[in-house]
C-alpha cells in the first residue's frame, strides 16, 4: 500500500501525542503517588477505590463523633464529681445541724453555706460543652435548662431525651445523661423531688429550727390550745396524740385553714385510747386530760412534702402563741435522709457516665482498627509503584526520542534519495 507523505506525517504526530500523554500520565503518578489518576485507566479498581474512600470518609465522621462523645462524657463526669462533693459537704452539715449541741449562730452560718452550695449546683446543672450546648438539657441543647421561677423554685425546661451521636453504622452513643433524672427526680420518702427543692428545704429547716417545733407538750392542768393554720383547700391532717391513757395516730379528713371541727372530731373519736378530749373555746381548739402530759408529734399535712422558709400549714400553740407546731418534714432530722438520697442519685448518675465513657473508649479502639484496615486497602489500590512508573516513563521517553529521530530522517529524504 502506498503511504503519502501527509498520511505519514499525520500518523507520526498522533503517535507523538499519545506518547506525550503517556509520559505526562507517568509524571502525574510520580508527583502524586497515585496509581489511578483517571477512572478510565482501571475502571474496576477505580470503582473499588471510590467505595473505599467513601467508607474512609464515613469512618472519619464516626471517629470525630466518638471524640465529641468522649469530651462531653468527660465533662459530665467532672460536673457530677463536683456535685457529689457538694452533697458530701451538705451531708456533713446536716449531721452537724442535727446535733443537740449546735447553737443558733451555727445554724445561721450553715444556712449561708447551704445557700452558696445550692447556687453552685444550679451552675453545674447548666454546664455547657465546648460548642455551647447544654450538657443536661436533653435534645434542647440551645436553652438554659434549669431556671429559677418567681416562687424561688428551680424548674427544668429541657426534655427527657438523651443526646446521642452515631459512632458506627448501627450504634449511637449517648453523650451525657438524662438531666431530668439526674437533678429533678430524686426518690425520697415524700416522693420524687429535685435536688434543688431538697437543698432549699434543708436551708428552710435551718432558718426555722429555732422558731418552730415538731413536738409540742402541755401539762393536763394547763391544757393545750390550738389554732389550725392553712389554706382553704381541704387536706388530710394527721399527727400522733399522746395522753395519760396512751398514744395513737389522729387522722382528720378534709381540714381547711382556720377551721378546727374536723380535728376536734378526730381527737374526741380517740379519747378512749388517749384520755384527751377536745372542745372549742373562743373559736380555738382546747385539749384537756384528767392527768399527765399531752403530747403532739409527727404532724403530716397532705401535699406538704418539703420544708418552707415560712411554713403555711401549722398549728399555733397557746393564746400568744407560745409555739408553732409544724409538719415533721420541716425538721432538720427529715432533711438528712433526703440529702443522702440525692447524693446517692448523683453517684449513680456518675457511674452511668463512667460506663458510657468506657464504652466510647472501646468503640474508639474498634474504629481505629477499622480505619487502619481501610487505609491499608486504599493504599494498596491507590499508591503507585514508583519504580515501575519510572521504568515505564524511561521506556516511553526512549521510544519518543527514537520516533522523533526516525521521523526527522524520513522527513528529510526526497524522491531522488530513493532513486539512487
Amino acid at each position: 500500500m502506498t503511504v503519502s507523505t501527509k498520511l505519514f506525517a499525520d500518523t507520526m504526530l498522533k503517535r507523538f501525542d499519545t506518547l506525550n500523554e503517556e509520559i505526562q500520565l507517568r509524571q502525574t503518578k510520580l508527583s502524586t503517588g497515585n496509581a489511578i489518576t483517571q477512572a478510565s485507566e482501571k475502571p474496576i479498581e477505580a470503582i473499588q477505590l471510590s467505595a473505599l474512600e467513601e467508607r474512609a470518609t464515613q469512618m472519619d465522621g464516626f471517629q470525630r463523633n466518638v471524640k465529641t462523645a468522649q469530651d462531653r462524657l468527660a465533662l459530665g463526669d467532672s460536673v457530677l464529681k463536683e456535685a457529689d462533693a457538694i452533697f458530701v459537704r451538705l451531708r456533713e452539715q446536716a449531721i452537724t445541724a442535727n446535733s443537740d449541741t449546735v447553737a443558733a449562730s451555727d445554724l445561721k452560718a450553715i444556712s449561708i453555706e447551704v445557700s452558696q452550695l445550692r447556687d453552685a449546683l444550679l451552675g453545674l446543672a447548666n454546664t455547657r460543652s465546648a460548642d455551647g450546648q447544654a450538657l443536661f438539657g436533653g435534645y434542647a441543647t440551645d436553652i438554659i435548662p434549669y431556671q429559677q421561677g418567681d416562687d424561688g423554685r428551680v424548674k427544668y425546661f429541657g426534655d427527657g431525651g438523651e443526646h446521642t451521636l452515631a459512632v458506627s453504622e448501627t450504634m449511637r452513643l449517648p453523650t451525657s445523661v438524662n438531666g431530668a433524672e439526674v437533678f429533678m427526680q430524686v426518690q425520697t420518702e415524700n416522693g420524687r423531688q429535685s435536688i434543688f427543692d431538697i437543698v432549699d428545704g434543708f436551708e428552710a429547716a435551718l432558718l426555722t429550727q429555732t422558731s418552730t417545733k415538731d413536738i409540742v407538750t402541755a401539762q393536763s392542768e394547763d391544757g393545750m390550745m390550738l389554732r389550725i393554720n392553712g389554706d382553704r383547700v381541704p387536706r388530710d391532717w394527721s399527727f400522733d396524740l399522746g395522753g395519760p391513757d396512751g398514744t395513737t395516730a389522729i387522722v382528720a379528713k378534709g381540714v381547711v385553714g382556720g377551721s378546727s371541727e374536723r380535728v376536734l372530731e378526730a381527737i374526741n373519736g380517740a379519747s378512749d385510747v388517749t384520755g384527751v378530749t377536745a372542745s372549742m373555746v373562743n373559736g380555738q381548739l382546747q385539749l384537756n386530760s384528767a392527768s399527765g402530759e399531752i403530747k403532739l408529734s409527727n404532724l403530716v399535712v397532705e401535699g406538704v412534702d418539703r420544708a418552707e422558709r415560712e411554713p403555711a400549714f401549722t398549728m399555733s400553740v397557746g393564746t400568744d402563741p407560745v409555739g408553732i407546731f409544724v409538719p415533721k418534714i420541716q425538721s432538720l432530722d427529715a432533711q438528712l435522709s433526703k440529702i443522702v438520697a440525692a447524693g446517692a442519685d448523683i453517684a449513680i448518675s456518675r457511674t452511668t457516665v463512667g460506663a458510657r465513657l468506657v464504652r466510647a473508649e472501646t468503640q474508639e479502639e474498634v474504629l481505629n482498627s477499622r480505619a487502619l484496615s481501610l487505609d491499608i486497602k486504599v493504599n494498596e489500590l491507590s499508591s503507585a509503584d514508583l519504580e515501575q512508573v519510572i521504568l515505564e516513563m524511561r521506556t516511553l521517553m526512549l521510544t519518543q526520542s527514537a520516533a522523533r529521530q526516525a521521523y526527522s530522517q524520513i522527513g528529510q529524504s526526497s524522491l531522488f534519495d530513493y532513486l539512487k
